[in-house]
C-alpha cells in the first residue's frame, strides 16, 4: 500500500525491534536465530485499521435490535450503560473485542468510550494498537458525574502513559449530547494538549435538522467549523447526512472521516458520500462502530458492503477495490494521523502485518488481490497477525489472549 501500489510476489519481510527493516523478493539474509513465519499461499498486507468503534459494547451485542438510532440510543443503550457500565465492564468488553478484531485482521482500533484507560489496558494485554478516546457526554442518565470530566481526562492522560500501544484522545460524543460551553472547552483542551479528537458528526437527518433549527440554519459541519474544530486533528464518525458545502469544508481541511456502513444501514440512517468526500480531499477510513449497532467487528464485511453501496450510488468502478483496501490501511492511517508509522508495508514503518489465507474454498481461484480482499475474503481467512513486531496470532491461534 505504498504510493506506487507495489505488489511483490513470493516476497519476504524482515522485522527487527518492532519495525520493518527490509522487504522484497528472496532476501533470505535473516539471522539463524530469527523466528520465521510461513505465509506462503497467503496475501500479506498491512494490518487493518478500524477507524470508529466502541470496543466495550461487545457486551451489548444483540441487546437492542431493529430500532431507529435515537430510540435505540436514548431509550435502551444509554440506560443500559448507566446500569451496567463500570471499569470491569469496559475491560472485559474490550478484551472480547480484541479477540474478534485480531482474529479478523484488525491491528489498530480508534475507540471511543468511558473508563478508556481500561480499554487501553485490555488492548495492551492483547497486543493491539489503540487510539483511546475518553468520551465526553452530557444530558442523559448515564452522564451524571461527581467530578469534572476534565479532571477525569487529566487522570486518564497520566494513566495511559504505561501502555505503549495506546495513544490517548478526547472524544466529545456528539452535538446533541454536549452543551456549547462544554464543546468549546473540549476543543480548547484538545488544542492545548495536542490531542486527537474523535466525534460523531451528522449521523442522522434529525441531528442535522435540530442543529439547523438551533443555530441559524447551520449544519453540524458548518457549526463546528465556526469553533475551529476542523483545524485540529480530528476524525468525524459517520458523516452520512452532508451538504455539498459540508463536503467542501471537510475536504479542504483534509479531515479524517470514518465510514461505518454496517451500522448506518442497520440503524436506518443514510449512506455516506464516500466518493465525493475523497474527491474533495478528505481522508476516508472504514469503521465497524460497536457490536451493539453492527453485531460484529469484521472489517472485511464492512469493506464488501462499502464497495457495493458506492457501486449502487455511482455505478461500478467509481469506487474501486483498491480504494476499498486503502481505506482499511493507508487511508485509515492518514485519517488518524498515523500514516508515518502504520498503514503500509515499507521499510522503517511499524510491523503491523496480517496474512490472509488463500487455501480456503472461498479463496479459489484468485485473479486479483484487491478484488479478492473486497468481495471474496472474510475475517475468518486471516491466518497470521503481527502488531508492533509481536506475533499476536499464528496459524489462526491467538498468542496473547485466552
Amino acid at each position: 500500500m505504498d504510493r506506487c501500489g507495489t505488489v511483490v510476489e513470493n516476497g519476504e519481510i524482515h522485522i527487527a525491534n518492532g519495525r520493518i527493516v527490509s522487504i522484497g523478493k528472496s532476501l533470505h539474509a535473516h539471522s539463524p536465530a530469527a523466528k520465521v513465519i510461513d505465509a506462503s499461499r497467503c496475501l500479506v498486507l498491512p494490518g487493518l485499521i478500524n477507524a470508529h468503534t466502541h470496543s466495550a459494547m461487545s457486551l451489548l451485542r444483540g441487546f437492542a435490535e431493529e430500532l431507529p438510532l435515537q430510540k435505540w440510543l436514548m431509550d435502551v443503550i444509554f440506560p443500559a450503560e448507566q446500569k451496567f457500565g463500570s471499569r470491569e465492564f469496559v475491560h472485559l468488553g474490550t478484551q472480547l473485542s480484541c479477540i474478534e478484531m485480531i482474529r479478523s485482521g484488525t491491528t489498530t482500533c480508534n475507540d471511543m468510550y468511558y473508563f478508556e484507560e481500561e480499554a487501553a489496558r485490555a488492548c495492551q494485554e492483547a497486543g493491539m494498537r489503540i487510539i483511546g478516546g475518553q468520551t465526553f457526554i452530557e444530558g442523559h442518565p448515564g452522564a451524571k458525574m461527581t467530578v469534572s470530566p476534565f479532571e477525569v481526562m487529566e487522570k486518564y492522560l497520566e494513566m495511559v502513559k504505561k501502555y505503549p500501544l495506546a495513544i490517548p484522545a478526547i472524544a466529545p460524543h456528539a452535538l446533541y449530547s454536549l452543551s456549547e460551553k462544554t464543546l468549546l472547552k473540549v476543543i480548547e483542551f484538545a488544542h492545548d494538549k495536542k490531542l486527537f479528537v474523535h466525534m460523531h458528526v451528522a449521523e442522522t437527518e434529525g441531528e442535522v435538522n435540530d442543529c439547523k433549527a438551533q443555530h441559524k440554519g447551520l449544519t453540524p459541519v458548518e457549526y463546528l467549523d465556526t469553533f475551529g474544530l476542523w483545524n485540529e486533528k480530528v476524525i468525524a464518525a459517520h458523516a452520512t447526512c452532508l451538504t455539498e458545502n459540508d463536503i467542501a469544508i471537510l475536504g479542504r481541511n483534509h479531515v479524517g472521516v470514518s465510514h461505518n456502513p454496517g451500522s448506518n444501514l442497520k440503524l436506518g440512517t443514510k449512506i455516506a458520500p464516500v466518493v465525493e468526500l475523497k474527491r474533495a480531499g478528505a481522508h476516508v477510513a472504514l469503521g465497524t462502530d460497536s457490536c451493539a449497532s453492527n453485531n460484529n467487528l469484521d472489517l472485511f464485511r464492512d469493506l464488501d458492503l462499502a464497495a457495493k453501496l458506492q457501486a449502487y450510488l455511482h455505478g461500478p468502478g467509481k469506487f474501486t477495490a483498491e480504494d476499498g483496501v486503502r481505506m482499511l490501511t493507508i487511508e485509515g492511517a492518514k485519517a488518524l494521523g498515523l500514516d508515518k508509522e502504520i498503514g503500509s508495508l515499507e521499510v522503517g514503518k511499524k510491523a503491523d502485518i496480517i496474512a490472509v489465507d488463500l487455501e480456503r474454498a472461498n479463496a479459489v481461484p484468485l485473479y486479483n488481490p484487491y478484488t479478492h480482499l473486497v468481495y471474496s475474503a472474510t475475517g475468518a481467512d486471516v491466518r497470521h497477525s503481527v502488531v508492533d513486531g509481536r506475533v499476536v496470532m499464528e496459524n489462526f491461534q491467538l498468542t496473547s489472549l485466552d
